[in-house]
């Protein structure tokens, strides 16, 4: 199935100089805003907060209890089913420790008042700020790690070149990605990490389907001009892009319209990675790879 000519002759190497220029612009709002936040931008995961576990009629739902805290001014909490069957369900939620037994009672208060029916408050858990520090810390590391493999993977499947380009545009879909969840109002969980690490790997799929079909037409070809090439590999792959990214596109959307929670969190993360991911592949990667590879072709002729 082809949705888009493989013949289309889109200059996206032409192109690149403004969206190398607009990313570098989203990139620096996304910092920005990720200063800005500041401690406000992490979730329970990573700063500390409670968990508790209440139970509710059977009848009552997720969103229901989301309702309900909503109603009495809770912000930030997370609602999940703990046994949805026996009405259990787990709230995490910020506060500190010398907060625990207000934030129990208004939890409590606030369900029984919205869903008209006794609640009980079945366990309290509290997650300290070091423990949310060293968590962010080992994400940060996990993160890290992930791009340098991929950085030596590419170095050797490919080139260095290729494998810069690849990478260049992973930090691209990671800082502005965060960058557009934040502004959206939503915080850094357990749940964002997990989607950052989904969008990592789908990205670089992309990306190296292009990168592999540059590579083909560098053997089959005697001699070449290098933006042709690369505007003609991407040309070609972009049928097979786009329907990927719409496909998977379509199924985030799906769980974010209908999942609820942290589903929400996550597949709203993947619907903005998706979008970004697919626009780095085509002016991010290789005309970053193509960037390095004139540089070093400029140093031989010199």
């Amino acid at each position: 199935m082809e949705l888009i000519s493989s013949d289309l002759k889109i200059d996206f190497i032409g192109k690149s100089k403004f969206a190398l220029l607009l990313s570098f612009v989203l990139a620096i709002a996304s910092i920005y805003i990720w200063v800005s936040r500041g401690e406000d931008k992490y979730g329970i995961d990573y700063k500390g907060g409670h968990a508790i576990v209440v139970q509710v009629p059977s009848s009552a739902s997720s969103e229901n209890i989301r309702s309900a805290l909503k109603t009495a001014d809770i912000s930030g909490a997370i609602v999940q089913s703990f046994e949805e069957a026996d009405g259990q369900y787990s709230i995490r939620l910020g506060g500190s420790l010398e907060e625990t037994e207000t934030i129990k009672s208004k939890v409590k208060d606030s369900l029984s008042k919205f869903l008209s029916a006794d609640v009980k408050i079945l366990q309290t858990d509290y997650v300290g700020p070091t423990i949310g520090a060293e968590l962010r810390k080992n994400a940060l590391i996990a993160t890290i790690i992930g791009l340098i493999c991929i950085l030596i993977y590419i170095s050797f499947r490919f080139d260095f070149s290729f494998a810069l380009g690849a990478v260049v545009a992973l930090f691209h879909d990671v800082i502005i990605g965060i960058g557009i969840y934040l502004a959206c109002g939503h915080m850094i969980n357990m749940a964002t990490l997990a989607a950052v690490l989904t969008i990592v790997g789908y990205s670089v799929n992309d990306t190296i389907i292009v990168f592999d079909r540059v590579r083909e037409e560098m053997m089959k070809a005697k001699s070449f001009d290098l933006d042709e090439l690369l505007n003609r590999s991407i040309n070609s792959t972009l049928s097979r892009t786009v329907i990927t990214s719409l496909l998977t596109l379509f199924s985030a959307l799906a769980l974010l319209l209908f999942g609820g929670g942290a589903i929400a969190d996550l597949s709203l993360f993947l619907v903005i990675g998706i979008i970004v991911g697919t626009y780095s592949t085509f002016f991010i990667a290789s005309p970053v790879a193509r960037a390095w590879e004139m540089r070093q072709l400029a140093k031989i002729h010199k």
